[in-house]
């Protein structure tokens, strides 16, 4: 995720998110590649998470891809390493909230001699996509704990269907939470493949209370999307 605010500022790819190397896809040889050559940090405090610039001893950047979309229009901006064009700078600054950022980049490995998968002297693609979110996200009364207890009280106790909660493992839900904190919009992005469970995931969706709205920077409410997979909880 990104702070909509904070991509304003953003002057390497690696501004662009905390999250952004530990969130790339990357095959599985060349994750084990990747995090055995890195300098690590000990003692590793809990929640570590292994500091982004730390990568440039390790990997080059030689080329970056950036898409987003500003005022409904899809923009693509390409640069020759890990620092942004002006042209990117633009973009990210202009990205919708609620939208998400697409990073596609390759790198080198800096040591290029071969290991047990094969030899490193070729540039390794990966991409990572991440969401842009308000300075303060919205938040259902109670919480995420709450959220969670909420939709097991409305879909998974009124259902009679003994395996109802590994249906709704299933699904993902889509919908938007207004300046005022109104449930809007709301839809099965995916479905649990059972069609009377997917009805109860939407009249759940359609009663919610209203939640705490999303804030910007400057404090002012503001709508944000929100995309749900129940697989990795609520």
């Amino acid at each position: 995720m990104a702070k909509k605010d904070k991509l304003n500022g953003a002057q390497t790819m690696n501004d662009i998110s905390t999250l952004l190397w530990s969130s790339i896809d990357l095959p599985a040889n060349e994750r084990y590649w990747l995090q055995h050559r890195r300098p690590e940090v000990f003692p590793q405090p809990e929640n570590y998470l292994y500091p982004q610039d730390n990568y440039s001893q390790v990997v080059t950047v030689v080329s970056v891809e950036i898409s987003g979309v500003t005022d409904g229009k899809k923009t693509v901006s390409k640069s020759a390493s890990d620092k942004l064009t002006a042209e990117q700078k633009n973009l990210l600054a202009g990205v919708d909230l609620g939208t998400d950022i697409n990073v596609s980049f390759k790198f080198k490995y800096k040591d290029q001699n071969s290991d047990n998968f094969g030899p490193r002297n070729k540039a390794v693609e990966c991409k990572a996509t991440i969401a842009v979110i308000p300075e303060t996200e919205a938040e259902f009364p109670g919480g995420y704990k709450q959220l969670s207890n909420y939709f097991v009280e409305n879909v998974i106790n009124k259902s009679v269907d003994a395996k109802t909660a590994e249906k709704v493992e299933r699904a993902t839900v889509q919908f938007t939470v207004n300046e005022n904190g109104e449930v809007l919009n709301a839809k099965i992005a995916r479905s649990t493949a059972d069609a009377q469970i997917d009805l109860l995931l939407l009249n759940a969706l359609g009663k919610m209370p209203k939640w705490k709205p999303a804030v910007d920077s400057k404090g002012t409410k503001v709508k944000q999307e929100f995309v749900i997979p129940f697989n990795v909880g609520c």
